[in-house]
């Protein structure tokens, strides 16, 4: 509900939450015409769901997004009659409902518009689905075009921040079940699904993806998804997991020592540690983010373990899990004042296991604020 001073009134379980700021709508709708103008179009359709909520507040499953350098509709069918309407009312966007044929609502409308050329997400749309739509809007003009709202999002409005500090104040939680529940004994896959009951208590919508728990030489697989594997004592356990909370997601890694530690185990870790300390304190606006990446790689390089960090060192965390920046020795992305990323790098020893560290960072004007933090040691449990 829209309260009369642009205040939003939300529903959370038994009690009743006031968020003082919504999304900025209007500045997400401005930046995606400009980015219609340069791309030369005269409109956008947008098919990727995580973008329709985005541009317009809409949650429901299925829908069309359509913008013009002057309008804004939301197509979508009569299941969702009551809630876009409801759900876009901040946003501004004209709801259009379709009981069948929706291609045909939607070419009927768009067919008024007198548009030339109409851009379209080349990234998400499939073929099949691509020839439908081009068929239903002849003779409109279709233009791919790579991730047009992902610059948009990749930006997060003061909404957005605060969203993904409660998803990772939640995560937060998770981890200590996880430090409390772990040890020997126990399936990878048992020590999941406590970790994720537990934030499904605390509040989580579900997991950001699906949780990795990765122990002894299975560390070694950075996406070593949780198994029946038993862990055993002396082993490291990479877990890697993220919260969902009001569609936006969280995303931290931490390594653990079942029992005390060795002199290799705590030397990769101190070598992964400090890459990370290394690739953070670059991070501030007007950064280049395969330098970031760079400070990271280069250390571990430095140390002898270059061959073992395969991955790229971040990524951009919003409404899905991986979005823009990357960071990676071939980003071409720079940091912007309101992004927020993760920071992650790894050393991955076939035979032998793997490290990795990650944590969530809000890039600002002056530097960088850590949503997370993860210990400077090995933790022993």
């Amino acid at each position: 509900m829209v309260l009369r001073d642009g205040h939003f009134l939300k529903i959370r379980g038994k009690g009743v939450l006031v968020i003082d700021k919504g999304p900025d709508y209007r500045n997400r709708l401005k930046g995606l015409r400009r980015e219609i103008v340069r791309k030369g179009v005269d409109g956008l359709l947008v098919t990727d769901i995580n973008n329709i909520r985005y541009l317009t507040g809409f949650t429901g499953s299925s829908g069309y997004v359509v913008v013009t350098r002057n309008k804004a509709l939301l197509f979508t069918d009569t299941r969702y009659t009551v809630q876009a309407k409801l759900e876009t009312a901040p946003s501004g966007f004209t709801v259009r409902i379709y009981k069948q044929k929706p291609l045909e609502v939607l070419a009927a409308r768009v067919g008024g518009f007198n548009l030339r050329r109409l851009g379209f997400e080349g990234d998400v749309l499939s073929y099949n689905l691509y020839k439908k739509i081009k068929s239903a809007l002849k003779p409109l003009r279709f233009s791919p075009i790579t991730n047009p709202v992902a610059g948009v999002r990749a930006v997060k409005d003061p909404f957005e921040v605060d969203l993904i500090k409660k998803s990772s104040a939640i995560l937060k939680s998770g981890f200590k079940k996880v430090e409390r529940t772990l040890k020997a004994g126990l399936t990878e896959a048992g020590v999941a699904l406590c970790a994720e009951e537990w934030m499904r208590k605390k509040g989580a919508e579900g997991v950001a993806f699906e949780t990795i728990v990765a122990s002894g030489q299975r560390g070694a697989l950075p996406h070593g998804k949780a198994s029946e594997k038993r862990i055993k004592k002396g082993e490291l356990v990479v877990v890697d997991m993220g919260a969902r909370f009001e569609g936006y997601n969280s995303d931290n890694t931490r390594t653990y020592c079942i029992g005390k530690a060795n002199g290799l185990q705590e030397k990769i870790y101190g070598v992964v540690k400090e890459a990370q300390k290394r690739a953070i304190a670059l991070i501030t606006d007007g950064v280049a983010a395969v330098d970031v990446d760079g400070a990271a790689r280069s250390h571990i390089k430095k140390a002898g373990y270059g061959k073992y960090f395969g991955h790229g060192t971040g990524h951009g965390v919003g409404l899905d899990v991986h979005e823009r920046p990357s960071i990676g020795p071939a980003s071409k992305d720079v940091f912007k004042e309101g992004m927020v990323v993760t920071v992650e790098p790894g050393i991955y020893i076939p035979g032998w296991g793997g490290v990795r560290i990650e944590d969530m960072a809000l890039v600002k004007k002056d530097g960088c604020e850590l949503m997370t933090a993860s210990p400077d040691e090995l933790v022993c449990l």
